[in-house]
């Protein structure tokens, strides 16, 4: 008992917590006990409060975001100036910025000499597939690649041996981006074929988010992989101090193989994903494989990220290998990734010109639905122009917090006509969009405001590719397992209910 005592409070999690506590603690003790003795200080702090206010209005920011967070500092005027100062900015610093630049000029330049080597295919896009192609490329410059064979798969259960396969026949390197990764079966069979391949000279390098893994990814783990040559670094840090970019995760899930086969999709490394551990019922996520041009743009995604967290060179030329046999030429893909201080909004941008696009059917799958208004209204008028909208979210809450929000989302989009419904099987963590069966998305982005603003995020759009077929199939599937949720089952609630949607909407864009 004693030894699990020491170790959880000598863990990082608690520690940071603890500080941060005791850090706002200090704040909230100083201010109080000065403006005891000096009046002035309240006035300050209103004062400080209302400036803050402004400058938010002023900011280039979504309207939802701007008045959760003003109605916040308005309730507690004065501590919420100081509140948003601490936690509620969106701020790259410098030193991130610069290497960011840096990451992006270097990868930039191939991305450049390949969007000049295939400018002329994407003029074979039909015309609603094109505006959201030029909308990513002229906004982020990610191309869009012919050349590339899709794989698709409906569950973690058939993407983890496929990915595994993969890694034990890798010759050159193998780069990992995930937000969790999570000891167990699925990990122990790959942290075997991750050091077996470190060992025989491959380049293995792995990126954790800090607080996804932090209970998650022992210290000893880490260790263990760094002495067998592998290195891990984790993105955005825990500290003990208080952090604007504490919110900025990195959401994004990224395997790159020898330059030729990427991976990307919903699923972490994790028991539950491959539904080896039940954790609220049966798990339903799905992934994408690709073999060709298009694995340039997640090398590049991986390598930019490497670059920041990472003071050693990179040699960019060693890690875009061109296929010697390209795959048949299968449709278009455009990989993309979006967030805070770069390429903001990029995916939602994206989501909205599919909506805005979509002529006969819009499928949707998501594990949570907390939308602003842009969205929500791109949705409520493709329903209203005769499009079949159809939004999939899980039956078994994972958060029952956002769970109760994402509800009072569900509830304004059904009276447009837009049909909702629930995963019965259990919980559905699947991140795509489907239209009219000819253009998709698979990723990793939510539909909701931590994943369009705070989050780093990535996933493919595709345009034609046979595996929207099977995605289009998948979803067939997945409304048959369904429930459709009735207007009268969402909207026969007590008052009390009502009025915690309506709070929960209200702050929505804070959680």
């Amino acid at each position: 008992m004693f030894r699990k005592l020491i170790k959880l409070f000598s863990h990082k999690a608690l520690i940071a917590f603890i500080s941060l506590l005791l850090q706002a603690a200090i704040v909230v003790v100083a201010v109080s006990f000065a403006a005891t003795r000096w009046q002035w200080i309240w006035l300050v702090q209103y004062v400080l409060s209302i400036a803050v206010c402004l400058y938010i209005v002023s900011r280039d920011m979504n309207p939802s975001y701007k008045l959760s967070w003003c109605i916040l500092i308005l309730l507690v005027p004065v501590f919420g100036g100081s509140m948003y100062l601490f936690i509620g900015r969106q701020h790259t610093p410098r030193r991130v910025r610069k290497r960011l630049r840096e990451a992006s000029d270097a990868s930039q330049i191939l991305l450049n000499t390949i969007n000049a080597h295939i400018a002329s295919e994407r003029g074979e896009l039909n015309p609603t597939g094109t505006t959201c192609a030029e909308l990513v490329l002229n906004s982020a410059s990610y191309p869009v690649y012919s050349n590339t064979a899709t794989e698709y798969f409906p569950l973690g259960d058939d993407f983890f041996p496929r990915m595994l396969d993969d890694i034990r026949a890798a010759r050159k390197f193998i780069l990992m981006e995930y937000f969790i990764i999570e000891r167990g079966a699925v990990w122990n069979e790959l942290e075997a074929a991750l050091i077996e391949r470190a060992e025989h000279g491959v380049d293995v390098k792995i990126i954790y988010d800090d607080v996804g893994c932090m209970f998650t990814l022992p210290k000893k783990t880490i260790e263990n992989l760094r002495a067998h040559g592998i290195r891990i670094l984790p993105f955005n840090r825990v500290t003990a101090s208080f952090d604007v970019r504490l919110n900025n995760r990195s959401h994004r899930k990224i395997t790159v193989i020898d330059g030729s086969i990427a991976y990307t999709g919903g699923n972490n490394i994790a028991d539950e994903y491959a539904n080896k551990k039940v954790r609220f019922g049966h798990w339903k996520d799905t992934h994408m494989r690709f073999d060709g041009d298009a694995v340039c743009s997640f090398t590049a995604m991986f390598l930019a990220f490497w670059h920041i967290l990472s003071d050693e060179p990179i040699y960019y030329e060693n890690y875009f290998i061109q296929n010697v046999s390209p795959p048949p030429r299968n449709g278009y893909v455009q990989p993309l990734s979006c967030g805070p201080g770069r390429n903001d909004n990029l995916i939602e941008s994206a989501f909205i010109n599919l909506i805005s696009t979509a002529e006969k059917s819009l499928y949707i799958t998501t594990p949570y639905l907390i939308l602003d208004n842009e969205t929500a209204t791109a949705l409520r008028n493709a329903a209203k122009a005769g499009v079949d909208v159809r939004i999939v979210i899980p039956a078994v809450p994972d958060k029952k917090l956002v769970y109760k929000s994402t509800k009072s989302f569900a509830e304004q989009l059904i009276k447009s006509g837009i049909k909702i419904y629930t995963y019965t099987p259990g919980f559905i963590h699947a991140k795509m969009m489907i239209v009219d069966g000819k253009r998709a998305f698979i990723g990793t982005c939510n539909m909701d405001y931590r994943s369009f603003y705070l989050h780093y995020e990535c996933g493919a759009l595709l345009y034609g590719t046979d595996s929207i077929a099977d995605m289009t199939a998948d979803f067939d599937g997945i409304i048959a397992a369904s429930h459709r949720v009735t207007d009268e089952e969402i909207s026969d609630v007590t008052l009390l209910t009502v009025l915690a949607r309506s709070i929960m909407r209200l702050f929505a864009p804070l959680m």
